[in-house]
């Protein structure tokens, strides 16, 4: 039952986290990494953003990136207790840290969303017409390497 849960929140984690990580990637290719300085060059370039769109876009994605960067070394800790808890289980104990690990989860999912809808908000509108097109180039070619999904 446990494993079935812990199997089942993880991966919507570490989504999350990729998601976020991720969120500015929406034009860049696959292999750019996730550094807030090159997704915003790259954003920069791609949709020819303002300095001050740079900067408060800047802002925006270190902020997101430092919040999931304190969820993900809590959920390394929580994930790293459950596995000590294999020759003492406890299950009331497991049970409050998959809770929490569900609720980073979530905490992730929703700063993901806010800060994406932050960004979008400072485009212009050609800028969001751009950003979409560019959305959808990259969810098709992501979709092309994961066939059966």
């Amino acid at each position: 039952m446990m494993s079935t849960l812990i199997k089942r929140i993880l991966p919507g984690t570490v989504l999350g986290a990729v998601l976020l990580l991720s969120m500015s990637a929406w034009s860049m290719g696959p292999h750019h990494g996730h550094d807030p300085q090159r997704m915003l060059q790259h954003m920069t370039e791609r949709l020819d953003l303002s300095s001050d769109q740079q900067t408060q876009i800047e802002a925006l994605l270190q902020e997101g990136r430092d919040t999931v960067a304190q969820d993900h070394q809590r959920s390394k800790e929580i994930r790293d207790a459950l596995k000590a808890m294999r020759l003492n289980f406890n299950a009331g104990e497991a049970q409050r840290l998959a809770d929490e690990l569900g609720s980073i989860g979530s905490r992730m999912a929703y700063t993901m969303a806010s800060t994406q809808a932050s960004v979008y908000q400072l485009l212009t509108e050609e800028q969001r017409e751009k950003m979409d097109e560019l959305t959808a180039v990259r969810e098709r070619r992501m979709e092309a390497r994961r066939p059966g999904r």
